[in-house]
């Protein structure tokens, strides 16, 4: 077979490969490989080396859980990014063909090295575009290095190396955002929102609250107000400049508030950063105070003159949000106020599924997805400080509430996969005056909980916005998609309740028992609640107030056969506590109801 009849069969297989949508990455890579190994790689066009080199490797969706799982276990560090070899020897074909390659071929690596947090990698292609190759980075060559740098901080990392990382990260962050500025690319929130995330990571307190004030007009201090005075010096630590405009407030942003002040340990802090950046004052309220008291008189008409309308920056919490706030409540031991927001994230759950509900009725198809549901990351945190502190009330209370969602979530789902039927027959029930070709937005609530994410513009001189970054695309409601995330929930709720919940309290309910059991065989006194007062309880009284039952005799069938240093003696109190996940007991009936108590099918209806 003749020279040229190999390269065209060759290259036919390359491109049959390549025309694949979904095309096995490592079957591209054979055959390009066979290709330039057999042939010389030059005699490839530009545009195949440039659809191998996104081909070759996986998306970055299949990356990022698949490196994350590589870090598990104790073993030895592998490289940060698998394919790292592939895309270095493609992006070396096409500089040999071309003098400059294209931005995008580069921006495409650094989304394959921000998916698994490579550094290293990313900062050295971001030099070699910029000062070797003096190509013009845009905004997302920004965004993407500093994903990378923020993702890489989020990743395991060995105590002895871990300093030498985080201040790798800020200097590198420093740099980036001094390279912007030079270049006068616009500051985008995705960017300052990374900016922030990496400040929070390397625990730089000073410069995260700069941040908050150039970026957002935020001040942690005195969060109703506009920042009372800025350190110009700060801009050039943060490596930001004075920005004309502040930028749009995310909920992405709110929840990294939320973790950088939980992580301080400040409750008070962190309950009023919340509250107030989630439920904002109306603008008039900044006319009822001022700055102008003097110290000798505090009262008086305020001066409305001296204080302007404000708007404080705010966003919708998301489950990511009450997540964080519960985490670091229940770590600072804080029970009433964990027990609070838990009780506030289940009734928000109802407010937001009947909000879906009600907007799916009038606009089925402009119906933004919820960004809220309770689920049990924020039950186990709760859970954690009950149990740590033997706190039986808290425990019966994270019981309740789960039992209550698992009910909840089970009817939803029956809701939902009826409603997913009834959108494949075309038989979706709409409200009378429902138009599907011009949806009437007046029917939506304007403060509706599952709306896009707010935002609040505002500028440092009280003047109106010349120029607003545009608000990221709606997701819209999927049914399919939304049954997948009740069921995950449902099923993670139901082995919480059953696997966790019950062990730990059958365990403490226990420990309780034995604990005052000593105290009544000592024959000391107890404080009884029906009594409103202490006093001795006799044994018999207190093996039937716990619900204590007698052992079987050594007689008996089941335990003549029991041996060793366990074996119940003839007329012996056998302890035990009724519930479902300690199937040993030998108890009359449930202390505390199964996961399906308040289900209708479980009691036979």
């Amino acid at each position: 077979m003749s020279r040229d009849a190999v390269r065209d069969r060759k290259l036919c297989s390359l491109r049959t490969a390549l025309s694949q949508d979904d095309a096995d990455s490592s079957a591209v890579w054979a055959r390009y490989v066979d290709f330039t190994n057999t042939l010389d790689y030059s005699g490839l066009p530009l545009e195949i080396h440039q659809k191998v080199l996104r081909k070759c490797v996986p998306h970055p969706s299949v990356l990022r859980p698949f490196a994350a799982r590589r870090m598990q276990g104790p073993a030895p560090p592998r490289p940060p990014h698998l394919y790292e070899a592939r895309l270095k020897a493609v992006m070396r074909n096409i500089r040999s063909i071309t003098p400059k390659p294209s931005l995008g071929d580069y921006n495409y690596v650094l989304e394959q090295f921000a998916a698994v947090g490579h550094l290293y990698g990313s900062m050295n292609v971001y030099d070699e575009l910029r000062h070797a190759l003096k190509l013009q980075p845009g905004a997302r060559t920004f965004s993407l290095t500093l994903q990378s740098i923020a993702h890489r901080l989020t990743l395991p990392m060995y105590k002895s190396r871990r300093t030498k990382i985080q201040s790798d990260c800020a200097a590198f962050c420093k740099t980036l955002l001094n390279d912007m500025s030079s270049l006068d690319i616009p500051f985008t929130s995705a960017v300052l929102d990374l900016a922030m995330r990496i400040s929070k990571e390397t625990a730089d307190q000073a410069i995260f609250s700069q941040l908050l004030k150039l970026v957002y007009g935020i001040d942690l201090d005195f969060p109703d107000h506009l920042p009372i005075q800025t350190d110009h010096s700060a801009t050039v630590v943060a490596g930001i400049p004075q920005l004309p405009n502040f930028q749009p407030f995310s909920t992405a942003a709110l929840n990294t508030i939320i973790d950088m002040i939980g992580r301080s340990g400040n409750v008070s802090k962190l309950v009023q950063a919340f509250e107030v950046l989630t439920q904002p004052l109306p603008p008039q309220a900044s006319q009822h105070y001022s700055l102008e008291f003097d110290d000798e008189d505090d009262f008086g008409v305020v001066n409305p003159a001296s204080t302007q309308p404000h708007q404080t920056p705010h966003a919708r919490p998301n489950s990511t949000t009450y997540h964080l706030l519960l985490k670091h409540l229940s770590r600072a031991n804080h029970s009433t106020l964990a027990r609070h927001y838990l009780l506030q994230a289940f009734q928000l759950d109802r407010v937001v599924d009947r909000a879906v509900r009600t907007q799916i009725y009038h606009t089925p198809y402009k119906t933004p997805s919820p960004q809220f549901a309770i689920n049990r990351h924020m039950l186990l945190s709760v859970f954690g400080t009950a149990n740590r502190n033997k706190d039986m009330q808290l425990m019966r209370f994270v019981g309740y509430i789960a039992r209550q969602t698992y009910r909840r979530k089970k009817n939803d789902m029956a809701y939902y996969s009826e409603l997913r039927e009834l959108q494949r027959q075309g038989r979706q029930p709409l409200a009378p005056d429902h138009d599907p070709s011009r949806p009437n937005s007046s029917l939506l609530p304007r403060e509706s909980l599952v709306d896009a994410p707010s935002s609040s513009f505002h500028t440092t001189d009280s003047v109106s916005l010349t120029h607003l970054e545009p608000s990221p695309p709606v997701k819209y409601f999927d049914v399919s998609v939304h049954l997948e995330i009740l069921q995950r929930d449902f099923e993670d709720i139901g082995d919480f309740y059953t696997q966790e919940f019950l062990p730990a309290l059958a365990r403490s309910t226990q420990r309780v028992k034995e604990r005052l059991g000593r105290r009544v065989w000592n024959q000391k006194n107890l404080y009884l609640r029906t009594e409103s007062g202490r006093s001795v309880v006799s044994r018999e009284n207190w093996a039937e107030m716990v619900n204590f039952q007698e052992g079987r005799t050594a007689d008996d069938e089941s335990l003549s056969t029991k041996k060793g240093p366990g074996k119940v003696q003839p007329g012996q109190l056998v302890r035990g506590l009724a519930t479902s996940a300690i199937g040993s007991c030998m108890l009359a009936g449930p202390l505390v109801p199964p996961i399906d108590f308040f289900d209708p099918s479980f009691h036979g209806n």
